[in-house]
């Protein structure tokens, strides 16, 4: 990556300092050690991360040069493998050594360089040091292989955070925690988180220039796309899975739509969020730190002024030229204005959400203000959205299409700070925006809503997984984040509650749904208990009998829902304090609903399942002592290890049938 230069004399004269530095530990590690030990070359930019977050004192000290060059060793190990992976000719403009002398040779060179960084780390004398390397290196190694376990499928955020965080956070994260591991009586978790999200941000500005033809990079442009990588920019898109990324996928990303943005140019809004989120944390704790600062200051620049090159690649005719049906278009966005404005004022909002979701609602009495309010206001956004199809009888597709495009055009708009006239929409997202989160998880709620514009059918479980993430995952996660939660693990976990309550609700909805002609139960499940849609219809719309082994399907989903609310549950406990009680409680009575069915001998065809208020009671109370357990868990694994910076395994929740036979968990996250 050739981006990684802010172009300030503080980060040169840092590279100048540690380039010497580095050359001359490396030069003692060869004599007292005899390890093999890469070149200085490069950037630097881990030990320069690592320089400007370590006290000044540190610097020149044998233990911090040991340990940025054990850092550097393994980043070195990585680009071998990286070579390896990606079938690369060139490195930093020369042969690559696995094009030079061979796979092999590249494969026993790396991992020879891996192995000996650990005796380099060794050498620190710093128990919490190599503590948080090992943690590192584990954890990059994990990312890598679940980027490929996940080569031709769409992810989630959550889960490309998480990749990404593992893949080329944690490597950071140890980087900027080296200075704190290496202070005697430091706790360096908050650094290395630090260092993990600074990690992240430099792979989502690499991951967006590859999506850049004319971008600084020194290799051809969409290479991941290519290998089938997802990465984060293609979700402005609404891919619903790489069959249908676009013949000319830069046009599709630089082309603004009438009176909107390019999906780029979104892309960008939300990188700059992460950005400004980072420097403000930044300075907070380091606050004479400016190399940092400036770092992604000239990343967030690099992409700026790519983006500005591409999109006027872009014939200006093409990005303005009217639609055919932009009057259309217009009055959709006339109606859509008028009935939103219908939900009133921020009290209205309570009202509507009380009347709409029992249970939810019921869960969310526990909010303390303004919590409740937010909950309220993101809440009936997220109801509005699915009215715009499901109270529409009558209206054609294609015009239920336009609304939902316009809804997304007003969303957008408001997270940019515009006044749309909508007072829910004004409130809702300019509170998202000045929370530092993004729009995505309203617009792939948008997206999920027209998945159910035409009927659709869904293979197996792992094709279900982007309509609930759509659905249902995303409040989830912008709830989270909206309340200051951003570590990956636990987003993930948001994931899987959301995946959980809509799998949920699809077992409880099954003949309402098949009176509306959807069908949610994923075929390859039905197949397998020998059962049909026409046998289900005929049940719902003939009473015809259910099949026999129509029991059996639903005990085999709600074991699947159930996985997914025992994954969220073991990350209750790191969500702030007043969120935790309610989710809790929401979890709990969800789950309650599994039991209605049973109790309805599985009847789901004709019959709703219902938990009583009563019931509700004693479901939430269970769940919130379910939560001092999951409490004391989690404080007794912090106890008993090294100190954590995320939760005991960054992949334990795995896509739907994509387990790996060393990973028994199985969820539909």
């Amino acid at each position: 990556m050739m981006w990684g230069h802010a172009g300030d004399e503080t980060l040169s004269h840092a590279q100048d300092e540690l380039r010497t530095s580095l050359e001359q530990t490396a030069r003692e590690v060869t004599k007292e050690m005899e390890l093999p030990v890469p070149r200085v070359q490069g950037k630097l930019l881990r030990p320069a991360v690592a320089w400007a977050a370590a006290p000044a004192q540190l610097r020149q000290s044998r233990e911090f040069r040991f340990g940025a060059l054990a850092i550097q060793m393994v980043h070195e190990a990585s680009l071998l493998h990286d070579d390896i992976l990606d079938g690369s000719d060139t490195r930093r403009g020369a042969p690559s050594v696995a094009a030079e002398r061979g796979l092999a040779a590249a494969l026993v060179q790396g991992d020879h360089l891996l192995t000996a960084a650990y005796r380099v780390a060794c050498a620190t004398g710093s128990l919490p040091f190599l503590g948080c390397f090992t943690q590192a290196v584990e954890r990059t190694v994990a990312g890598e292989k679940a980027q490929g376990a996940a080569v031709g499928r769409i992810l989630s955020e959550g889960e490309y955070r998480e990749v990404v965080s593992a893949k080329s956070g944690e490597l950071f994260g140890c980087a900027v925690a080296l200075g704190s591991a290496l202070s005697e009586g430091q706790d360096w978790s908050g650094a290395y988180r630090l260092g993990t999200r600074l990690g992240r941000i430099y792979q989502m500005v690499d991951d967006y220039l590859d999506l850049c033809p004319g971008a600084p990079l020194g290799k051809p442009p969409f290479q991941d796309i290519q290998q089938k990588k997802w990465t984060w920019p293609l979700a402005e898109l609404g891919m619903d899975g790489f069959d249908s990324l676009p013949e000319d996928p830069a046009h599709a990303l630089f082309q603004a739509l009438p009176g909107d943005e390019s999906p780029m140019r979104r892309a960008f809004h939300r990188l700059t969020l992460e950005v400004e989120e980072l420097q403000s944390l930044w300075r907070e704790r380091f606050p004479h730190d400016r190399i940092v600062i400036q770092l992604l200051q000239g990343w967030s620049t690099t992409v700026g002024n790519t983006l500005d090159e591409e999109e006027r690649r872009i014939e200006p005719s093409s990005i303005h030229s009217p639609s055919p049906d932009q009057r259309a278009r217009e009055a959709a966005a006339a109606t859509v204005r008028f009935q939103a404005g219908k939900l009133g004022q921020e009290g209205d909002w309570a009202r509507y959400f009380a009347r709409n979701s029992r249970s939810f609602s019921f869960a969310a009495r526990l909010f303390p203000e303004p919590e409740a309010r937010l909950v309220s206001g993101v809440y009936a956004f997220c109801r509005f959205t699915d009215d715009l199809v499901d109270d529409a009888p009558g209206v054609a597709v294609p015009e239920l299409r336009r609304r939902l495009d316009a809804w997304a055009a007003m969303v957008r708009e408001a997270h940019r700070l515009e006044r749309t006239g909508v007072p829910l929409l004004d409130e809702v997202m300019g509170e998202t925006r000045g929370r530092g989160v993004s729009s995505l998880y309203a617009q792939e709620l948008i997206r999920g809503v027209a998945m159910d514009l035409e009927p659709r059918e869904f293979p197996d479980l792992a094709a279900l997984q982007l309509y609930s993430y759509r659905v249902a995952s995303v409040v989830g996660l912008w709830l989270t984040e909206l309340f200051g939660t951003h570590d990956p693990w636990v987003l993930r976990r948001a994931e899987a509650m959301g995946h959980a309550m809509q799998l949920t609700n699809i077992l409880r909805d099954v003949g309402e749904d098949l009176r509306r002609g959807r069908l949610y139960l994923p075929l390859d499940h039905l197949t397998r208990h020998g059962i049909t849609r026409s046998q289900l219809e005929d049940a719902v719309h003939g009473g015809a009998d259910v099949p026999t082994t129509y029991p059996a399907l639903m005990e085999e989903l709600m074991g699947v829902a159930e996985k997914e609310y025992e994954a969220a549950a073991a990350a209750i406990p790191a969500l702030p304090s007043f969120f935790q009680r309610p989710v809790a409680v929401a979890g709990r009575v969800y789950r309650g609903i599994h039991r209605e069915i049973r109790r309805n001998d599985y009847d789901n065809l004709g019959r709703r399942a219902v938990t009583s208020l009563p019931r509700k009671v004693l479901l939430g109370g269970r769940g919130l002592f379910e939560l001092r357990g999951a409490r004391r868990r989690l404080e007794g694994k912090a106890e008993a290890s090294l100190p954590r910076v995320h939760g005991p395994n960054p992949f334990l929740v795995q896509p739907a049938g994509r387990d790996e036979p060393d990973q028994p968990h199985n969820s539909a996250v």
